[in-house]
């Protein structure tokens, strides 16, 4: 009657803790906004991109009519899961050479050109660059830095996910700008 009694007893409080521990730590229960840094973008587009569990919130110093070159910053608690930096510019940028030359401003990992967009983007293993001509009160070109800093230099299993993710998102936002 005891042995029963207890093994009960440890099931009632081993099952919710193991169920608790197992969906705390998943990316498919936090909550993911809509809208990041200005831009409606699908949920499930942006949950693959975000690997700390925590309540995320934005940093923004982005200001579409002013068209002034800005961050804007996803974190979760203290820490920065997705930097992005929005600029406008008389000139059409070097994608690669930010990329490759600019460090922490525009840096990416391993970047390689996309194949058949409407627009120039370069993608690598820890974010990516678009550019778009987009005439505006800043300039005739866009470009947008989309960067994941917690991912290691060397971790390639992210760079499908950036693809996606900037090949909904770069878009979206260029429609934001109000481009003549």
């Amino acid at each position: 009657m005891i042995s029963h009694l207890y093994r009960r007893s440890v099931g009632l409080v081993v099952v919710p803790l193991l169920t608790l521990s197992v969906s705390c730590g998943r990316s498919s229960d936090r909550v993911i906004p809509e809208v990041i840094c200005g831009t409606h973008v699908d949920p499930e587009v942006t949950r693959p991109l975000v690997t700390s569990a925590g309540k995320l919130s934005e940093y923004d110093r982005v200001d579409r009519s002013e068209a002034i070159t800005a961050p804007c910053l996803v974190l979760v608690q203290n820490d920065v899961a997705m930097r992005f930096r929005f600029s406008w510019d008389v000139d059409k940028a070097d994608l690669m050479y930010l990329a490759k030359n600019t460090g922490r401003i525009s840096g990416v990992s391993a970047p390689r050109y996309l194949n058949s967009v409407s627009y120039e983007t370069l993608v690598g293993t820890d974010g990516a660059i678009s550019q778009a001509a987009c005439r505006t009160k800043g300039g005739k070109y866009f470009t947008l830095t989309f960067q994941l800093p917690q991912v290691k230099l060397t971790d390639q299993s992210h760079r499908a996910d950036i693809e996606k993710f900037m090949r909904v998102y770069f878009p979206a936002t260029v429609k934001t700008l109000g481009c003549a």
